[in-house]
């Protein structure tokens, strides 16, 4: 009788915290079509069945990064960072959210980690090299992009060439950056 009632006291857990991921998969089929409302509110049915669904977290991020709720999509990628802190999705997801909103140091150091754990991840290292490009606050107070941002956003741009030396977005970056590097050179 014991064991009966272990079991069926077992089974009603799962049932909770696991969810039939019917939740999830229409959450991101209407991710997938663009429907980030719709979208969010099936993923947060899946993120509420399942509070350790990385896929969920990310994907329910993914929804309001959509629909421009940053705060809540920097949320969602959070909690799916606390299920696994050592995957680089959700770091790279986050880091992202933070290049939208102009946030150039935090985007700046959620990519370094990403390239600390993966240095051969070329989704990184590409956008390593566009966010040490972007304008961010100078030591006088001014903003701008320093010659040093710039030539760290060459020796990321030159690491992701090496691993992808005929991608068409890299040769771009990268000639972009040596341009504004030449320019600089001029003065």
């Amino acid at each position: 009788m014991r064991l009966f009632l272990l079991i069926a006291a077992l089974a009603i857990a799962g049932c909770g915290s696991g969810g039939d991921g019917k939740s999830l998969a229409q959450g991101k089929a209407l991710l997938a079509g663009g429907k980030y409302e719709a979208a969010a509110a099936e993923l947060a049915k899946a993120t509420a069945q399942d509070r350790n669904s990385m896929d969920a977290w990310l994907s329910l991020g993914d929804a309001y990064r959509g629909m421009k709720r940053y705060d809540d999509a920097l949320s969602a990628y959070v909690a799916a960072k606390k299920i696994d802190r050592h995957s680089i999705v959700p770091h790279l997801a986050h880091a992202k959210v933070q290049v939208d909103l102009g946030h150039v140091e935090l985007a700046t150091t959620e990519l370094n980690l990403v390239v600390e754990m993966d240095p051969k991840n070329l989704e990184a290292l590409i956008l390593l090299g566009r966010v040490s490009q972007m304008p961010a606050k100078q030591p006088d107070g001014t903003s701008g992009v320093s010659k040093a941002s710039l030539e760290r956003a060459e020796l990321n741009l030159q690491a992701a060439s090496t691993l992808a030396p005929d991608n068409a977005d890299v040769k771009a970056e990268l000639a972009a950056v040596r341009a504004k590097l030449a320019e600089l050179g001029k003065k």
